[in-house]
């Protein structure tokens, strides 16, 4: 089941990103107003090489798709 807040975390990452579908971690830094990128990547599922789908930067926004 869908979280409510889901399709509107999911439009305002794409909107913020111009369409782009992978974020990384300045992005996500610049979105969430979070200055260090150790946060960025304790609290946010990123691949490797530091980079996170908007789908699961969104759900992870609406608490969950955590590690």
């Amino acid at each position: 089941m869908e979280h409510p807040a889901y399709r509107d975390n999911l439009e305002q990452i794409l909107a913020f990103t111009c369409g782009r579908q992978l974020l990384n971690i300045k992005d996500v830094k610049a979105f969430t107003g979070i200055r260090d990128p150790r946060t960025v990547r304790k609290y946010s599922p990123m691949d490797a090489s530091g980079h996170i789908s908007a789908a699961t930067f969104a759900r992870q926004l609406c608490g969950g798709a955590r590690k």
